[in-house]
């Protein structure tokens, strides 16, 4: 009896040691997937593309991507009727497993993304190995496969330049998981970075892709990059922002480096009518400044932002109107503080949101501050 009783805690130590390593596949027997394109081709077709790393070729002290080796990665493309169709036929050109659960980026072409990508990402959602915290984005005017393969300036990938890119830019990290949340989410309709390739084969930032959610979470537009701070700006997503204005009482004109963005979003129901109330708030320093205005003097700083205050009061209000008629999607979030301000209203609200939200009486109201007028005093236009 004391023997079988040793030999079955033998047993299963020997199990417990097993379990769960049995396939275990070691990084150099893995094809690490660092970005995925999802396209539409021509004739219709899904096409996949993934960007693989190529480890013999990462080496440090490089200040490009392929360096003398080459470039660090390789792209690789399959068709399928849907993604999942397309990974044994990716398979077949690798001689390593792959691996997607390192994948920084996602990337969908315009084709595709006015097609609607609601079907097409069910697969990511439901792959165990799929990284949710991937960062997504829609290439404007372009495929998700030819932005793969460029070799960006100072990253080995384009998937690590892009995400870069991001934050330089001020926007606060979003990921997929993000996109999908706004995509379940009541009186929000979801909306995710653009990017384009330019004539010198270099990726820039293009703006902001609109969705509706409501019809298969297909592209209904873009914003330009200036609306789009905006835009993330009012649904807080943006943690530091540029403004150039020009100050009429100065004369010419002046840059403010804003870097304490804040929002807020007041909802009102006068005789069941909705009234949001939204205000911008920013703090920061003046990076330039071309005016005859000395900031050091109280009254001069007060000109400067209480006009930078107003111009750009006045093109975040043309934003909110521009997307109330053109696109009737509410991607700031108005639905989501209705709901939060008033939960027995939004009962009925809810289902009519998208017909109710271009018709919302919206005033928008910004007040920006100067905390340092920079390291000289006054402009060189006004020296004597």
């Amino acid at each position: 009896m004391k023997r079988a009783v040793k030999l079955s805690f033998i047993f299963l130590f020997m199990v417990s040691c097993t379990t769960g390593c049995w396939n275990l596949k070691e990084p150099d027997q893995l094809a690490f997937f660092m970005g995925t394109g999802l396209d539409f081709t021509k004739d219709g077709q899904l096409q996949v593309s993934s960007q693989i790393v190529i480890p013999s070729r990462l080496g440090g002290g490089q200040e490009a991507g392929g360096g003398a080796g080459g470039k660090s990665f390789r792209v690789i493309s399959a068709i399928g009727k849907n993604i999942y169709d397309t990974v044994p036929n990716l398979q077949k050109q690798l001689s390593r497993n792959f691996f997607i659960g390192h994948r920084q980026i996602i990337l969908i072409g315009q084709r595709m993304a006015e097609q609607g990508i609601g079907d097409f990402l069910d697969q990511f959602v439901r792959n165990p190995q799929s990284e949710q915290r991937s960062r997504i984005f829609v290439v404007k005017d372009g495929q998700a496969k030819d932005i793969l393969s460029v070799e960006p300036f100072f990253e080995p990938f384009t998937s690590t330049a892009l995400v870069r890119q991001q934050e330089t830019l001020g926007l606060k990290r979003r990921y997929f998981r993000n996109f999908l949340s706004d995509t379940f989410s009541q009186g929000l309709q979801p909306m995710m970075p653009a990017v384009s390739l330019t004539d010198t084969k270099q990726v820039v930032y293009s703006g902001t892709a609109i969705f509706n959610k409501d019809d298969g979470l297909k592209l209904v537009g873009f914003l330009n990059i200036e609306d789009s701070f905006f835009a993330n700006w009012i649904a807080n997503r943006q943690t530091n922002l540029v403004i150039a204005s020009f100050v009429k009482r100065g004369n010419g004109n002046i840059s403010l480096n804003l870097r304490s963005l804040d929002r807020r979003i007041q909802v009102k129901m006068i005789d069941k009518q909705i009234k949001i109330d939204v205000l911008l708030t920013g703090k920061g320093t003046i990076v330039e400044n071309n005016t005859n205005l000395d900031p050091t003097k109280r009254n001069d700083l007060q000109i400067i932002e209480d006009e930078v205050s107003e111009t750009t009061q006045r093109s975040v209000q043309q934003l909110v109107e521009k997307v109330q008629k053109q696109y009737k999607t509410d991607i700031f979030g108005f639905g989501v503080h209705v709901h939060q301000q008033y939960p027995e209203q939004w009962k009925t609200l809810k289902r009519d949101w998208n017909v109710t939200f271009p018709e919302l009486n919206v005033s928008v109201k910004v007040h920006l501050q100067c905390k340092d007028p920079g390291e000289t005093n006054s402009s060189i236009k006004s020296i004597p």
